[in-house]
């Protein structure tokens, strides 16, 4: 038979540490928010009231498309960052 206090405990060498887990918590939700003004952003000049703002154009190219180029940039930066977190462990 088991020890019942043994058989629910964490494998060795893993810490549960909440000061890590709430600056992580913290870390993703600045991402979270970080995105979610780009897209926003990028959402709202694509509209047709907004029609004037996105023909803006920049070196012969309107600004919804960069804006667009950059929703998708800071896509791929936020996941870089968020799975970067999370493989350290500690870090």
């Amino acid at each position: 038979m088991t020890n019942p206090s043994t058989k629910d405990a964490a494998p060795p060498g893993v810490v549960y540490d909440e000061g890590v887990i709430k600056r992580k918590l913290g870390a993703a939700l600045g991402l979270l928010a970080i995105f979610c003004v780009t897209y926003f952003v990028a959402a709202v000049i694509a509209t047709r009231d907004f029609k004037q703002i996105g023909q803006i154009e920049i070196l012969g190219l309107p600004l919804a498309l960069y804006t667009a180029t950059l929703v998708f940039v800071v896509g791929l930066v936020v996941t870089r960052m968020c799975l970067n977190q999370d493989k350290g462990g500690k870090s």
